[in-house]
């Protein structure tokens, strides 16, 4: 019996899991963030070591692998800004050769442990737009290529993170009346408890903008106010969609010459619904291109990758057939 681990790697927070071949999950873990800007290199090791120790603990192998260690184990880390540091990516990926090599992992970014779920390692583009954005593709001759997800200070458009600054400055334009107060006007003010608008600039500065995650949180009161029939909100979706469209077409240009494809989306910008999804329909109108819900989560979609460089054993298919999901089973750690 073969085992897979699948570890979908972020800035924020970090998803284990692990199954054996029949595709049954037989633990799922979160960890804190992954990204070695802010834990280093080796805080991205030990991170890795802990998150498989619990997997195997929580699975109740742990003994087991100790004393037999006949089970084969495949694993892939999808790690975040994995190819835009070499020095840091050589030594995570030889600490984690030289300590943990008994789980035969291997690295890559995550963005492609996204397209892997999302398409079930199918030919396609996904695009994500969580607290970032980034767009990573795969053709039928095995060419991949990225888009977008340069950097938090002059990229990530279209993700959670850039529509709670633009939140924010809406909220400014409406407040001094550059555009008509709204629903968002109201919202953010009651959301953030503001006696005077002025005293968004502190809370703004000191509680918001350190956290990206707390800042893409505000993408929320977006919604609502969209839904409240705020002009300024429905068009900072479609200002979202053209950015995230712009994503898919860079990444369609370099990979599929004029054909058709998939193209599946992920992240928590689009549990907008429709406020995100029709806009984003509309503006990928000009690429012969077929949207679809995403298959899998990026963890399974670490899970296919680590069977695909090892015994191939691990399908789509097999995981879709299980009926456990991650968001029931993980289980949060510090």
């Amino acid at each position: 019996m073969s085992y897979y681990i699948g570890i979908d790697g972020g800035g924020t927070k970090t998803d284990f899991i692990l199954c054996n071949e029949a595709g049954k999950i037989l633990a799922g873990r979160r960890y804190g963030s992954a990204s070695h800007k802010q834990i280093g290199v080796r805080g991205v090791v030990e991170l890795l070591r802990g998150g498989i120790r619990g997997l195997l603990e929580e699975a109740g192998i742990a003994d087991a692998v100790k004393t037999s260690g006949d089970a084969p184990f495949y694993g892939c880390f999808g790690m975040p800004m994995y190819g835009e540091f070499p020095e840091y990516d050589r030594q995570i990926e030889a600490d984690i050769k030289r300590e943990l090599a008994f789980y035969h992992i291997r690295v890559v970014n995550d963005a492609q442990a996204g397209w892997a779920g999302s398409l079930g390692m199918q030919p396609g583009i996904n695009v994500v737009a969580g607290t970032g954005s980034i767009g990573f593709g795969v053709n039928e001759e095995g060419k991949t290529a990225k888009a977008g997800g340069w950097s938090e200070f002059f990229s990530d458009e279209g993700s959670c993170n850039w529509i709670g600054r633009r939140t924010v400055e809406y909220f400014a334009k409406e407040a001094d009346e550059r555009l008509p107060k709204g629903a968002l006007y109201y919202l953010v003010r009651a959301h953030l408890q503001l006696t005077r608008d002025m005293e968004i600039i502190e809370k703004i500065e000191e509680e918001y903008a350190p956290s990206r995650d707390k800042m893409a949180s505000l993408q929320l009161i977006l919604k609502e106010a969209a839904l409240a029939g705020d002009v300024a909100a429905s068009y900072l979706y479609e200002e979202a969609a053209e950015e995230l469209s712009l994503i898919v077409g860079g990444v369609y240009r370099q990979l599929f010459d004029e054909r058709t494809c998939l193209v599946s989306c992920s992240g928590g910008l689009f549990l907008a619904g429709d406020c995100i999804l029709v806009p984003f329909q509309k503006k990928l109108a000009e690429y012969p291109v077929t949207l679809i819900p995403p298959r899998l989560d990026p963890a399974r979609g670490a899970l296919l990758l680590a069977s695909s460089f090892g015994d191939g054993k691990l399908t789509a298919e097999i995981l879709e057939k299980t009926e456990n999901r991650i968001k029931s089973e993980v289980k949060i750690c510090i």
